[in-house]
């Protein structure tokens, strides 16, 4: 929905009049238009409390106050503005397109660079949804290790599900030790690791089943990501680059937005995979 905005908006316009067509100019073009109509998308406000939120003058807001009425974007009721029905609509959708904006070309610039298409269509869309994201650098000599604040987080929920294209040498001991502690511990590999393990440790790998402590996985395909975590509320990226190397950063993202939209990518990629009870 969002992606397709601009000719959206557009289309909605198209019935009113000829300058009505430049319905994307009179949304995007001023801030403080656009301000307007986010903050009538909360309900009837007065002039008053439009002038008090912009911090802004009588004489600086009306004009923009009378372009939006022009566009039957908003009307006026004594001293009190609200947004039309055909307002409500656009500024819907322009929340959504302001928002996907902000994640792929502002705040989480980071997408923008790191290869993505790993992440189903629908769980894209929704993507801008799940709140701020934090960008975190890595230093080389920590890239493998694991997250001691996603650890902690794990600790305090009980939940680890992770994804994962590598295998640190201590993963053996890592997943043994978080079982004293967290009650579910999953983990998708990759057909890469699930080798890599079998061949180089091949006892610790073989234990790690026999205990039936955690859940394991087998993706048989190259996701095209380093790794994803969900612990607690929170869920961590390790990505490619576009250009298909490993950088030190990782983005990550906290709330209950989060871990829902975590915990559903994570069974997208369990659905794709192959519990692993033997070698």
């Amino acid at each position: 929905m969002s992606i397709g905005v601009l000719p959206h908006l557009a289309f909605l316009a198209m019935g009113i009049d000829l300058m009505k067509m430049q319905i994307t100019e009179v949304l995007l073009a001023s801030n403080k238009r656009k301000n307007v109509l986010l903050l009538l998308q909360e309900g009837p406000q007065e002039m008053k409390t439009l002038l008090e939120s912009l911090d802004t003058t009588r004489s600086a807001l009306l004009p923009q106050i009378k372009i939006l009425k022009q566009n039957s974007l908003i009307s006026k009721s004594r001293d009190t503005y609200e947004l039309t029905t055909i307002g409500k609509l656009i500024v819907e959708e322009m929340v959504s397109f302001l928002t996907t904006a902000d994640m792929f070309g502002g705040n989480c610039e980071y997408f923008g660079t790191h290869f993505i298409d790993f992440i189903p269509p629908l769980l894209l869309k929704k993507l801008p949804g799940v709140g701020i994201c934090k960008v975190t650098n890595i230093s080389a000599e920590d890239f493998y290790d694991v997250d001691k604040e996603f650890y902690g987080k794990a600790l305090e929920s009980h939940e680890w599900l992770e994804i994962t294209s590598t295998l640190h040498p201590a993963f053996h001991n890592f997943y043994v030790q978080m079982t004293d502690y967290v009650t579910e511990v999953s983990v998708i590999m990759t057909q890469e690791v699930y080798k890599k393990a079998k061949q180089e440790y091949y006892d610790d790998f073989k234990e790690l089943i026999d205990l039936n402590l955690i859940s394991l996985y087998l993706y048989p395909e190259n996701p095209g990501f380093i790794s994803f975590t969900v612990a607690g509320q929170s869920i961590k990226f390790r990505l490619f680059t576009l250009e298909d190397v490993h950088d030190n950063k990782n983005i990550s993202f906290s709330g209950p937005a989060a871990l829902e939209w975590g915990k559903e990518l994570f069974e997208y990629y369990k659905r794709h995979s192959v519990p692993i009870i033997e070698i």
